[in-house]
């Protein structure tokens, strides 16, 4: 018989044959529309039919023939799983070679500086004050000292981004061009399937756009919009032709199935059960993840008597987020980098023109208020955001909103001001070097609001004052640095003529609470340390000098490949002499063999052996390792005499001369040591 034990399949594997019962007729899966035959692995095995009266000698040879044919099925199915096993190790270790940590890394930690032989910034995984956090070149791996988490490329993606192993495999596969194998349909994840209807339907509607018959309108209203050809394929823009059922059979003839499509955002259910496209006789803007993967869209009305909003975007799904996307991410954020900024602008439109136009550092908001995972999303490539929001006061609600979530997270902020009734998208067409040109003279966010109180109040009254110093102190009181706010507040009190311990004063009155109006909760801190396993990461991190004199020794063994008998009693945890007797297995960085609580502590090892070999001589590494074997030894020898001392005292106080005279020896013997 077949083993029934479930194994996990890797990316690309096929899934082992196994005998099956003959099924009837009406079990049998059917053809397909287009009769088309199943493969060779998706039949049913159909046997031959045994007779009721067989001699119990020809049962036996079945018998015999059937554990036979089992065996050779087995073991077909473990030389497959090992096959598999070898061909993910592969892929793995070729993703791995292509892909740079570092480069990795500074796409979502751009702070991340090199320092010696290391790359060492803040840890993006918690909050603190002292980098700790450090990436090896040479090993490809990265760790955090502080909250011990670490790994390599796999391990940083999955964390960063909350992603299960195959979708992490998917995206550095595409980063380093490396090619997968089809995958299992059984094994194939939802995201991955979701993924692929959106995909394939982006393709599918920017063809109608370039070709239905019925988008001859939608048509001139992109070359009225002078969008040129090359930006509107590059953007991919599309058409939803004014169809119930139009994606949703091309989808359907695709092989996925009506609930699937339902689930990408792209059909809805009606009451009587049935399904309908979404989007009918819209332009279509796709919506791209920071990885250039498409997970929804942002419709265009083209015709106003159509009922809905102008603009529509794909419902929540397992694949798009609203609140963590932002259109042109993924096109912008080389240049973010490369001119430490992020110019955020409301419509798709203004974003498109903007590319269009040679300013690429532009992302959109698609018309809503800046959300806390957005503005996280641009805190890996820059810490200064520029705002261009319409003048109006939906904008100016969108705007505030946005504001303080981004002083939150310590982002510099400033504001583009436009001409009068002029969106970015207007002003380009008229002229880009205007455009350029706002964007570099953008103000400081409140240097923007003392001006706009100012020049919307009369401040020779009392009423125009009062009026002014309240709009103007909501936001003061809510800049986080104390150094700024009294800047301002210096300003504001030279513009009203009003003392600045008046204002500050008033800002007390109005906000006794905390600055914060929706304050972030902070990452919670990691506990300190109160003994524990060496596996315990806090064991390490917090203050155990033994433990570091321990770790800082391996590293010096590892970093010369120095074999040194150590007594275990020196170790003292269990875990550390598990390690000490696997070292060898770090001299060429070999964690994954490693049992998993001791996988962190290896990696600090391997990371700090690496920095010694390049930053310290060979005679100075040695004459350090003995030096901490020595320490290690005085402080065991320092530890027992302590525990003899208070040994010695009770037997005094008991009067116990037996006992007395023991320890005494043994503390004798330790000092002669």
């Amino acid at each position: 018989m077949i083993s029934k034990r479930k194994a996990t399949r890797p990316l690309g594997a096929t899934k082992p044959r196994e005998k099956e019962k003959r099924l009837g007729r009406s079990q049998r899966p059917s053809r397909g529309k287009k009769g088309k035959r199943l493969g060779r692995w998706e039949r049913p095995s159909r046997g031959k039919k045994k007779s009721d009266s067989a001699a119990p000698s020809d049962q036996a040879a079945g018998k015999k023939e059937s554990d036979s044919a089992a065996g050779s099925d087995q073991a077909a199915f473990e030389g497959r799983e090992r096959a598999e096993v070898i061909y993910m190790s592969q892929i793995t270790d070729q993703i791995k070679d292509r892909v740079d940590i570092v480069e990795l890394v500074r796409e979502y930690v751009p702070q991340l500086k090199k320092t010696g032989a290391s790359w060492k910034s803040c840890c993006p995984f918690h909050q603190e004050k002292t980098a700790s956090f450090l990436v090896s070149p040479e090993k490809q791996i990265w760790h955090c000292f502080g909250c011990s988490k670490g790994g390599d490329v796999f391990g940083f993606i999955r964390e960063i981004e909350g992603l299960e192993f195959p979708d992490a495999l998917r995206l550095l596969a595409k980063r380093a061009g490396v090619k997968l194998e089809a995958r299992n349909p059984e094994i194939e994840s939802k995201r991955a399937r979701l993924l692929e209807i959106l995909r394939l339907s982006t393709a599918w509607y920017h063809q109608a756009l370039l070709s239905a018959k019925t988008a001859d309108k939608v048509r001139k209203y992109v070359a009225d919009r002078a969008i040129s050809d090359e930006t509107r394929d590059i953007w991919q823009i599309g058409f939803a032709p004014d169809a119930w059922e139009a994606v949703s059979a091309y989808l359907k003839s695709r092989g996925y199935q009506d609930a699937e499509i339902a689930q990408s955002g792209l059909s809805s259910r009606n009451d009587r059960g049935g399904y309908y496209d979404r989007f009918r006789n819209r332009l279509m803007f796709p919506i791209k993840d920071v990885h250039g993967s498409v997970v929804g869209f942002t419709a265009r009305k083209m015709n106003e008597e159509d009922v809905g909003g102008k603009y529509i975007n794909t419902p929540e799904s397992e694949v798009y987020h609203k609140s963590s996307v932002l259109y042109g991410l993924s096109s912008a954020k080389k240049s973010i980098r490369e001119n430490d900024l992020a110019v955020i602008v409301e419509g798709n439109m203004d974003c498109v023109s903007s590319h269009q136009a040679g300013v690429e550092n532009v992302v959109a908001s698609s018309g809503t208020a800046l959300t806390r995972e957005q503005v996280c999303l641009l805190k890996r490539f820059t810490k200064n955001i520029a705002l261009s929001f319409d003048p109006d006061a939906a904008g100016q609600d969108a705007l505030s909103r946005g504001l303080e979530i981004a002083w939150q997270e310590e982002m510099l902020v400033k504001i583009i001001i436009l001409p009068e009734k002029e969106d970015p998208d207007n002003l380009i067409k008229r002229d880009v070097d205007e455009w350029k040109d706002r964007i570099k003279k953008a103000v400081p966010f409140m240097d923007w609001v003392i001006a706009r109180a100012e020049k919307q109040h009369d401040l020779t009254t009392a009423q125009g004052k009062r009026e002014a110093a309240k709009i103007v102190l909501s936001w003061i009181s809510r800049v986080p640095d104390m150094i700024e706010q009294t800047h301002y507040l210096q300003m504001l009190s030279s513009k009203i003529n009003v003392s600045e311990e008046v204002l500050r004063s008033a800002i007390g009155k109005s906000h006794k609470s905390a600055r914060w109006i929706s304050g972030k909760t902070p990452p919670a801190s990691p506990p300190e340390y109160k003994g524990g396993k060496i596996g315990d990461p806090n064991e390490y991190r917090r203050g155990n000098i033994y433990q570091k004199t321990i770790i800082r020794l391996f590293a010096l063994m590892v970093c010369d490949k120095k074999s040194i008998k150590i007594d275990e009693d020196l170790l003292k945890s269990e875990s550390l002499i598990k390690l000490y007797k696997m070292l060898d297995k770090l001299y060429d960085s070999s964690i994954e063999e490693l049992d998993q609580d001791i996988q962190s502590i290896s990696r600090e090892i391997i990371i700090l052996s690496e920095e010694a070999r390049l930053e310290l001589s060979p005679e100075v590494r040695e004459e350090e390792r003995l030096g901490l074997i020595n320490r290690l030894s005085n402080d065991q020898r320092k530890a027992k005499l302590s525990i003899l001392r208070e040994k010695i005292r009770s037997s005094e106080q008991e009067g116990n001369e037996k006992a007395l005279r023991e320890y005494l020896g043994q503390f004798q013997d330790i000092q002669k040591e």
